[in-house]
Parts: structure tokens; sequence; C-alpha cells
């Protein structure tokens, strides 16, 4: 199905609507007039996945929905200014079979060599089945002598008939200008249909064949059908949890309170299998259907009789189902947000839920690892697993034969006080507990964050027990150091295992003896001034402003002493992912960490596993060697740790660490000194995250050369990284969050932050009748005025004339409530 829709982001709403009535599994659009600033999650629709190519400048663009049950990826994009946007997508319809399908738009003003690169790209995709869905701006009623030869040298046929655009009060001057071409005519059945979405009609095909249907989602939850919270506590009550006190083994007294908790867990909130409804419009009811069936029979009856009353029908009835479409959205979601009230939750459902917000976590129908693709969901789940697991081997593969490097030395300190851990109290577990999100998912023990919170007061004493149990025995139960990995979908190929985020959950019971051990060794890190005055990452009182001025206060300086500046903005390589839990445990020892401390974090690290979780499937357990554990809380303060003396190899440069974001800078009155001190620092920086087992990034590692007034220089000496690669000079960089230019006018920032306001604002706009006015207040002050806050400490010395800007956005957000 195909529709030039001119402008795709106000017609979202109609747009959705069709996708719902129609349920095509290709839906092209043309003249998308998106740009880049558009995310993805912007225009989504539940069940399918986008790829679009949008034009550089204003107009044009074109965009493919295609059902997530088809395995599908782009085999070519371009866009080519004043010329063409064209798409074309690779679908796997069985095993040995695939589908070429492709979407071009083609302005009137085009050249003609336009037409001859169009089929110079297609071309070599012609071998198999290929359909091209668009807009060539060409009458098709009387095709051109050079658009027709070129079609019959690649042997396609145009497969619509009929006219697809007709002016306003004539329906018997109607020009073909919407095109389906194929390579394999007799295998597609065409329609044309009404003028709904632009002055453009849509048109659609039906390929002859059996449609690929994606199997339902089975999900696995607790069932609360015939939970009584009384009798579940009762029952917890009446378990002599004294006796986890008599159990000598950390591993025995877990698995004695995690068979007692689920026993009765499991008879009050039984497991079930649930099928989840994919149902993504559900404000779209049945009187709509039938509004729009009527719609398209007066049109068809327009069409027939060409007469002006029938003509005018049509038009009433297509204003009437637009109207009735935009009422029903509203009159669904209205009711929700009024009876939100003060459940946060509710009110941010609601609003995913009219973003289309799709949160699920399904398996694509394929992957594709090295040259092989698979479609069984077991084998998908096991390369997720194994892909994911290998992450922190990224220094290993990149040197296959590493040298025996050992970590930086360590900052010559007088010798602190040994640390041990201090035992914890139950009224400390007991408010940690009590504070659980109680919609966070279980890990594979399968103890809900929900029924602990719940528990908290009968559970809180044995717990604390277990966790001081593993204080003395220097043993972590194995369930808390397994990992369910779900794979999440970030955009892009589907078959790509690149193109998934790793979410890792960890048991709940493991967080929260995890927050009491952090708070322990960050209070003696603060308290002893451990961490390098230049590390601010996940410190009190730290973060990435204070940060962020700290380095933009140097650089002023240098600037108002007439100094160059230059600066490397330096990129690790799954920096969290390669610790080497060797040179970490060094690191504490070094810090004043006792033995039984020393002991307790390598049993923490040692035997770690994670598993990919998905659709009721559960990957066999791959050991994790490396890393600090993904959705851990200790993960960041131990990174820190790992990190901390980076900072002394800075030499005659600055140097300021934010975990793992790292800026290296110096300044002087000369550029050449500017420069060979850089890199000096740089060469001994590179070497000790080697030493750390760390891999730079070296693509996104980059240069900038900060001048307000001094004169430019014609060609900038490169820095090189160890391994001879010369570094990017760049004008702009996106820094803790702060987009940071060469010359410090913060304009590129304020441009950024200036779509992103707009872009949401848009949405609100488009939506405001489905909005109270407490959710209009609550939308702005949560999601758009935190945009403009963050970082204002710092932005504030642009010129009046950017910051005006900020105004008129900021005046927009204030429109939309009060108007």
């Amino acid at each position: 199905m195909h529709v030039n829709i001119r402008s795709l982001l106000p017609k979202f709403v109609l747009f959705t609507a069709l996708a719902h009535s129609a349920n095509p599994d290709v839906l092209a659009v043309s003249e998308s007039w998106l740009r880049k600033t558009t995310k993805n999650s912007d225009i989504l629709i539940p069940n399918y996945n986008i790829f679009r190519q949008d034009r550089t400048a204003k107009g044009g663009g074109v965009a493919i929905y295609c059902k997530d049950s088809l395995q599908s990826s782009v085999l070519l994009s371009r866009s080519v200014p004043k010329q063409f946007e064209l798409l074309l997508l690779k679908i796997h319809l069985s095993k040995n079979k695939s589908l070429t399908v492709a979407a071009c738009y083609r302005p009137p003003s085009a050249p003609s060599c336009a037409l001859d690169t169009i089929c110079e790209l297609i071309a070599p995709h012609l071998s198999s089945e290929f359909v091209l869905l668009g807009d060539l701006n060409w009458n098709m009623l009387n095709t051109p002598a050079i658009l027709q030869s070129k079609l019959d040298a690649l042997n396609l046929t145009q497969i619509i008939n009929e006219p697809t655009r007709y002016l306003p009060k004539a329906l018997n001057t109607g020009t073909l200008i919407d095109i389906i071409l194929t390579n394999f005519p007799s295998k597609y059945t065409s329609a044309v249909f009404n003028q709904d979405l632009s002055d453009h009609c849509l048109i659609a095909c039906i390929r002859n064949g059996s449609a690929v249907k994606r199997p339902p989602l089975i999900t696995v939850k607790r069932s609360l059908k015939h939970f009584c919270e009384q009798a579940f506590l009762i029952d917890l009550a009446g378990v002599s949890w004294k006796d986890i006190d008599l159990i000598p083994s950390v591993e025995d007294a877990w698995i004695f309170f995690l068979n007692a908790f689920l026993t009765i867990l499991n008879k009050h909130a039984p497991f079930k299998k649930c099928r989840t409804r994919n149902r993504y419009s559900p404000w779209f009811s049945p009187d709509l259907t039938a509004l729009n069936q009527h719609k398209n029979i007066l049109w068809r009856s327009a069409l027939a009789s060409n007469s002006p009353r029938d003509m005018q029908l049509f038009r009433e009835a297509r204003n009437h189902y637009t109207q009735a479409v935009r009422k029903a959205k509203a009159s669904f979601f209205k009711p929700k947000f009024a009876s939100c009230n003060t459940n946060s939750k509710k009110f941010w459902d609601t609003v995913k839920s009219m973003e289309n917000k799709n949160t699920s976590s399904q398996l694509p129908t394929a992957l594709k690892i090295g040259n092989t693709v698979t479609t069984d969901k077991s084998t998908i789940i096991e390369n997720f697993n194994k892909h994911f697991s290998t992450a922190g081997h990224a220094f290993h593969l990149a040197t296959p034969t590493p040298d025996n490097s050992t970590a930086p030395p360590t900052a010559t300190r007088p010798s602190l006080p040994h640390f041990s851990f201090s035992q914890i109290h139950s009224a400390d577990v007991l408010k940690e507990l009590q504070n659980l999100d109680p919609y966070k998912s279980a890990g594979l023990d399968n103890l809900d964050p929900f029924f602990l919170q719940l528990s908290a007061e009968i559970v809180a004493t044995p717990i604390t027990s277990l966790f001081n149990l593993s204080f003395v025995s220097s043993e972590i139960p194995k369930d808390w150091k397994a990992a369910a990995v779900i794979p999440l979908f970030k955009g892009g190929d589907t078959l790509d295992p690149n193109c998934y985020r790793p979410i890792s959950i960890l048991p709940c019971l493991s967080k929260v003896f995890e927050s009491q051990v952090n708070k322990q060794i960050t209070d003696h890190f603060e308290s002893h001034h451990t961490f390098s005055a230049m590390q601010s990452g996940f410190r009190a009182g730290h973060g990435c402003t204070s940060a962020t001025l700290k380095v933009l206060n140097d650089i002023l300086t240098a600037i108002d002493k007439k100094h160059y500046c230059a600066a490397v903005f330096i990129d690790l390589a799954k920096a969290f992912d390669s610790v080497n839990h060797h040179i970490l445990i060094g690191r504490l020892d070094t810090l004043g960490f006792s033995n039984d401390c020393l002991a307790w974090f390598t049993n923490y690290f040692s035997d770690r596993v994670q598993c990919v979780k998905s659709e009721g499937l559960l990957s066999g357990p791959l050991a994790v060697s490396m890393g600090v554990p993904q959705g851990s809380i200790l993960g960041p303060t131990l990174f820190s740790v790992y990190i901390n003396e980076v900072a002394l190899a800075a030499g005659e440069s600055l140097i300021h660490l934010y975990v793992d974001d790292t800026i290296l800078y110096t300044s002087v009155p000369s550029l050449d000194t500017v420069l060979t001190t850089l890199q000096a620092s740089f060469n001994a920086i590179q070497l000790s995250f080697r030493g750390l087992q760390l891999l730079l990034n070296t693509s996104k590692t980059k240069c900038m050369l900060f001048n307000r007034s001094l004169p430019a220089p014609t060609r900038l000496s490169n820095i090189t990284t160890l391994d001879g690669s010369d570094l990017e000079y760049v004008d702009n960089y996106k820094y803790l969050g702060v987009w940071l230019d060469c010359k410090l006018s913060f304009q590129t920032h304020i441009k950024h932050l200036q779509s992103k306001v707009k872009s949401r604002i848009g949405f609100l706009f488009r939506n405001k009748a489905s909005f109270t006015h407490a959710a209009k207040h609550t939308l702005v002050k949560l999601t758009i005025l935190p945009i403009l806050d963050f970082g204002d400490v710092i932005y504030k010395i642009a010129s009046n004339t950017q910051l005006n800007k900020l105004d008129a956005v900021y005046h927009s957000a204030i429109r939309f409530i009060t108007k």
C-alpha cells in the first residue's frame, strides 16, 4: 500500500487509523516531509518496523512501515538533493524466497538525469521479485517515451491503470502519477482508493499467495485474580524465619528462604500463560469502520457518475470521518487522564499508549549471525546470549596477542584505614524493601518486588540475616549472580544483533543487598577523599552540570588570557563490560579493603552468568568473566574506582572524568606547544587505559580547538593514537549532555534544545483535545521544562539572540496550557 501523504506528522492520527483499518503488511509513504530531528518513536505504529529516507532539505522524503512479523532489512537508502529519495528493503517470505520492496519520490522539478540514477540503483536488485511504490511525478496515463523505454529495459510494469490524483472540482481530469511497478505483474492485483490523507489517492496491491503471520505472543505472569493479601501475609508470618540464623552456609540459607517464600507465593499468586493482544488503536471503534466503508462507497459513486453532487457527498463523508476519528481518540483518552489523579504510573502509561510507544520485548522473526540467518526462536535467543556475553572482549579482540601490561601505578597517598563491612541493620533493610518499585520485573529467582514490598515487615529480619551471613562467609548466593537479559530493539536492521540493546534484570534482593554495600563503601571513599578531584561520576554533590562547568571555566579562563585551548574528547568501547576483575580487586586492596572484603568482592565477580529471556523462552547460561554487572547498584561505583588513577597520567594537561566520559585539554599562548603537550598527554592516557585493558574507540574520539578571537590556523597538526590513526577535528561535540562548539557560542546546543522542545510541543498540540487541563500542566512541567532547565547555568552565557529562541518555544508551551 502507498500514499503520498504530503506531511506525515500532522496527519499521523488518520494515518494510524488507516493502518488499523487496512492492516497492510507493507505501507509506503512518499512526501513524508520529516526532518532528521523527528524520532522514529514520534511516528511509530506498534507491530510495525519503520524505515525512512528523509530529504536533507524541506519536503520530500519516503518511509516504509513493514509488519514486524516479516524479516526485513535495508538494502539501499539514498537521497540526492533536488532529484529523488529512494529506499529499498529486502523482505524474506520463506526460507528460499524473498521480495524487494522500494519506495521512491521524485519531485516535478527533478532533472532528467534523476531517472537514470534511479534506474542504475534499482537494476542490481531486479534478479528477484521486485515492487516499487511511490510518486515519480510523470503522468502514466500517457507515459513519456523516455520513461517507458527505461521501464521496458528493466522489465517493470505499472499495475495501477486509473487516475490517482484529481483536480478539486473535476473528477474527469485526473492524472496517474502514483506508481506500483513490478517485474512480476501476474502475481499482483491492484486497486485505487479515495483521496483521504492528501490530494493523492491511496493505492494498493495484493500479492497472490499465503500471508506471513506472526504467532500469538504468549507471556507468563502471576495471576492476582484470587489473590488475598491478608491470607498471603498470614501464611508468611507462620514460617519459622528465625531458623535461617541456624544455617551456617549462605547458599543453604538462601535456598531455605527462597523455597519458603515461593511455596506460599505460588499458592496465592500462581503463574499463568497470557496471550498478548496487539490491538494498537483501542479507540478505533466499529462505528469508525462503518464510516470509512461508507466514505469509500461514496467515492466510487462519485467516480462513476462524475456528478458534483456525489462528489460533495463524498467530501462531507470524508470530513465527517476525519472529525469522528479525532473525536474518538479524544473521547477515549480524556477520561483516562481525568481518572489518573495522583496515580503517576497510570498517567504515564496513558501517555505511552497515546504515543504508541512500543515497550514490547518480542524477539525478531529472524537474526543474522555472520552469514547465517536463523528463524528458530530457541537459536535466536542463544545467539543473542553469545553476542551480549562477548561485549566485554573488545580489548582482547582488538589486541589478539597483548603484552603482559599491568595497570598504571596508583597514587602515592597516606595509608588509608582498613575498610571492613559493618553489620547491616534490619531497619535499613525494611526501609529498602518498602521503597521498592512494585512495577519492576522479577529476576530469574521469580521474586517480584511487589510481593517483597507487601511482606517487608515480615521478611526484613530473615533477609538481614542473609546479608550479614554473606559478609561473614565472604560468599554470595549463586542465584544473585545470574542476570536475565532482554534484547530491546534500538532501530535499524532487525536482523543485526548490534541493533539491540541488552537490558539486564538482576534478582531484586541482590540489588537491595548491593545498595547497602554501596552505601558503606561510598561513605568510606568520601570520608577519606579517595576519588580524584578530576572524577565526578556517581559522587554525592557532583553531576554532569558541575563537571561541565569546571571544564568550561578552565577553557574560558584560557581564552580570556588569549591562549589557544585544544581538547580531546575520549570515548571508550564497551567500557563497563571490559573491566578486568583482577585489576579491580588490586585497586580495592590499595584502598585499604580488608582481606574479608577482598574475598567477598572476589566471590561477587566469580561464577557470574547471564541468560537471554523473552517470550517465555530462556537461553542456556553463559559465563560473564569480565566487566561490572549491568543493572547493578555497585557497578558505577566500582567502575569509578577502576579508572580513578587515570587522571595521574595527564601530565601538563588538564583532565576530567565522568565515569567513562573523559576530556583531556590544555592551553598556552603557542598553538604548536598546545598540540605537542596535548599529544604527549594523550599518549600517556592511552597507555593508562591499555594498562586497564580498556579499548579506545577511535572513530568516536574527537579533537576540538577552542578559539574565539585569536587568528585561525590554516592547518592543524593531527593528534594521533598509539596505533597511528589520526583523530578528527570537530567544531561541535556533545559532552555530558551539552553541545560545546569551538566558539563557545552554544548556538548548536540551543538549536538542539529548540528542535527537541518543538518536537515535543508538536506532539502535545496535535493531541491537545485528548488532554485535561491538569494533564497539560503536568506534561509541560515534566517533559518540556526539564529539557530547558538541564545545563541552563552553562548555556546562559550565550547571546540574547540565541536565548530568545528558547523564549519562543517556552511561550509555545505556555500557550499549550492556557489556550
